[in-house]
């Protein structure tokens, strides 16, 4: 007897009834459970050769008279067997009448045969939404065309790409994969420009797409070996967006032993989303006539999915299996002793503890505590780490051996456009048109020059809040840096001991630098502005060293935002406007910044040229000069006021700084803490010149300053301390030749 389906044979479609079970191929059945739009195999049915039935669950499984029935009935069956085609033929109606999209070819690796053909139904609910099935066709040695899949594993869809490539996005069914192949190779005008504009149109190209079909909740049904046997060596699964397909990511992990990653969409898309879906509308922006994409990066959504571990019998052949680490997660996790830490390979900014690190590969892996099969498979070497923005690449010559650089840089892409409003709104904030002009060359070089470390930070201080200090800094520089290479640290993160806001940061953004004691983050600032290394102190890690590239932009609403000397070299210090823009005026800058304005900017910022060099020091200014003089103690402001005054004598003059001191000490009300060198300091930068050699008067040693007539006098002079000693005036005088 010739058959077209399991239940043509009576005593099996009995069986099947009897346990609710529905034919999945001629010797397979399967008893399923729906649970939304997806189902689960709750027992699979297999008969055997001579009609032997396992049932994958107990309770489903045959009676010995059933089972008697069966074997009798199936000695009388003559089975068919597959036939692979090289095109289709003779097809059903359903194939034959359905749109070519719908009707994907499963085929050999070669590419030369059909192992079997799905066909996508799409059919209306009442309502008013779109239900979709998928209807496997296999064709077989009787000529026959049978609605059922092949017997054993699932093919992949697309597995005739295998061979052009090394790497492969695993999609949850052919659909999302067809797509994104024609995308990645299609050579028509109409893919190209698709190409062109897909957000991730450059990440999805030079790989293969394959699907897997069976439902999200049956992965385990496909023969994933396929992949690593033909030279694949890393995937990328991409599961629909909803419960079910991300809960297949670690299954789908478990069954292909290499690097992998999984895409996981989040609640910014819709519920089932995938690649073959158009991305949410907004999640782009028209901006001067041209269409941007502000929504996240593929590596913005992008985790570490590689399976951890394999169980593996007793080497000694008795007692309990053993775990051991797979090869391709030895190389995706590394140990990095001297910060006593594990840093990801692959994507470098992941840099956990080891409680961390169990946390997170806990759905991966057969055991609760990972780290320790990574640190037991350490043979006496284990990784650096580095942070270089200089140098492209995960692996990079560090100080005489390899380290895994740990900067990856900003997701935002050049694009061209109108940079006006970003030049307006720099025009508007900083009026003075050359300081503007240093803002310009200070911000190109963070945004596109990561290989160049500036050595002084832009302060910007205004006293009326909403200038746009934060617009600059947090909602600008920050994402065109790349925010996970900004820290945002707060006044007490600055002088903490803790300083992970500056590890592996170019840009550090303190929004308020002022609350009343600034010497102290003043002075732990300069080492993070001049410094060449530092030390990462970070909670639960062990210290480590690396080097430093993080620039400083602080920001504050009091003009005594830093403690500041004449010679600083660290800051420059533009002058802001205190008439804020209309709200409507910054409405619509922030508007054009969150339309595409980031990726003009980043475009404007590549193409400026005028960069600011490493050797370059901060600009004067005159806001930076009042800061000075704002910095200095009462002492040293009488000290330059006698400077001053010692300036504008018009004749030769000079004044001993002992006779400064003590002025100083009767002038100013309370205890004078500068030292006599301070104030010798002070005066110096106010424009008098101090005698290198100490001249002894009154039977003391001691120093003096003296006017430029004076220091004109002595040079021409063959004894220039007597010359200083003749022109000796007092502090007295010269306050009261000021009165």
């Amino acid at each position: 007897m010739k058959i077209s389906s399991l239940t043509d044979i009576d005593a099996v479609r009995e069986y099947l009834n009897r346990i609710g079970a529905e034919p999945r191929s001629l010797k397979t059945a399967v008893v399923r459970e729906t649970r939304g739009n997806y189902w689960d195999d709750v027992a699979v049915i297999r008969f055997g050769k001579d009609g032997e039935i396992s049932s994958s669950s107990l309770n489903h499984s045959p009676t010995e008279l059933e089972q008697s029935a069966i074997s009798a009935a199936w000695a009388k069956v003559e089975f068919p067997h597959i036939k692979r085609l090289h095109r289709i033929i003779n097809p059903p109606d359903m194939i034959k009448n359905a749109e070519r999209k719908h009707i994907f070819e499963f085929r050999t690796v070669d590419g030369k045969e059909i192992l079997m053909v799905q066909i996508r139904i799409e059919q209306k609910d009442p309502d008013g939404g779109t239900k979709k099935n998928y209807v496997p066709w296999t064709y077989w040695s009787d000529n026959q065309w049978r609605m059922c899949e092949p017997d054993g594993e699932l093919p992949l869809w697309g597995l005739e790409q295998l061979q052009e490539h090394k790497t492969v996005f695993i999609h949850e069914g052919a659909k999302a994969a067809a797509y994104c192949r024609w995308l990645a190779e299609g050579k028509t005008r109409e893919a190209e420009e698709a190409r062109a504009a897909h957000p991730w149109g450059e990440e999805l190209t030079c790989a293969a797409h394959v699907g897997w079909i069976g439902g999200a909740m049956n992965p385990n049904r496909t023969d994933w070996r396929v992949l690593a046997k033909n030279g694949i060596d890393r995937a990328y699964i991409v599961a629909d967006n909803d419960e079910a397909g991300k809960d297949a990511i670690s299954s789908v992990a478990k069954s292909i032993k290499m690097p992998t990653f999984s895409i996981e969409f989040n609640s910014r898309f819709p519920t089932s989303f995938d690649l073959a879906d158009p991305f949410p509308k907004e999640m782009f922006r028209e901006n001067g006539g041209a269409r941007f994409y502000i929504g996240p990066s593929m590596r913005d959504l992008l985790n570490p999915a590689t399976w951890a571990t394999d169980i593996l019998p007793n080497p000694s052949g008795q007692g309990r299996p053993v775990t051991v680490l797979r090869d391709s997660f030895k190389h995706m996790w590394a140990y990095v002793e001297e910060a006593d830490a594990y840093v990801c390979t692959e994507m470098p900014d992941m840099m956990r503890s080891e409680a961390v690190l169990n946390k997170i590969v806990a759905g991966f892996s057969h055991v609760n505590d990972t780290a320790r099969l990574i640190t037991k498979a350490y043979k006496g070497r284990s990784v650096r780490v580095c942070y270089r923005p200089d140098q492209k690449g995960l692996l990079v010559d560090y100080r005489g051996s390899n380290a895994i650089n740990m900067h990856v840089p900003s997701k935002v892409r050049g694009q061209d456009g109108n940079v006006k409003p970003f030049i307006d709104f720099l025009s508007y904030m900083f009026i003075n048109e050359d300081e503007r002009k240093q803002v310009e060359r200070w911000c190109a070089t963070v945004i596109a020059r990561p290989e160049i470390r500036m050595s002084y930070g832009l302060l910007l201080v205004s006293e009326r809040q909403g200038i746009g200090k934060t617009t600059l800094g947090a909602h600008i520089l920050a994402p065109l840096v790349g925010d996970h290479n900004v820290g945002f640290p707060s006044e007490n993160d600055i002088t903490s001991s803790f300083n992970d806001w500056v590890a592996h940061k170019r840009l550090a953004i303190v929004n308020e630098i002022y609350s009343g004691a600034s010497w102290k983050a003043y002075h732990a600032l300069k080492s993070v502005i001049t410094d060449h290394d530092v030390t990462v102190n970070q909670k639960y890690m062990r210290q480590y060293t690396v080097d430093n590239w993080c620039h400083v932009l602080a920001c504050s609403n009091s003009m005594r935002a830093l403690k500041m000397e004449n010679d600083d070299r660290r800051w420059f210090y533009p002058e802001i406007t205190e008439v804020p823009w209309s709200r409507e005026r910054f409405t619509q800058f922030r508007q054009w910044i969150q339309s595409g304005g980031l990726a003009i900017i980043k475009r404007w910022a590549e193409n400026y040229g005028d960069y600011v060099s490493p050797a370059d020091r901060a600009p004067m200014t005159e806001r930076k000069r009042e800061l000075i003089e704002g910095s200095r103690s009462e002492a040293q402001l009488e000290a330059a006021a006698l400077a001053e005054q010692l300036k504008d004598m018009g004749r030769p003059a000079a004044l001993l700084i002992k006779d400064v001191v003590g002025w100083a000490r009767n002038t100013v009300q309370g205890r004078v803490f500068d030292s006599d060198y301070e104030l010798r300091r002070v005066m110096i930068e106010t424009g008098v010149f101090s005698w290198p050699k100490r001249l002894k008067v009154n039977g003391r040693f001691q120093y003096a300053v003296v006017n430029d007539e004076l220091r004109d006098l002595c040079q021409r002079s063959e004894d220039p301390l007597k010359e200083i000693r003749e022109h000796i005036v007092k502090s007295t005088d010269l306050m009261e030749s000021e009165l």
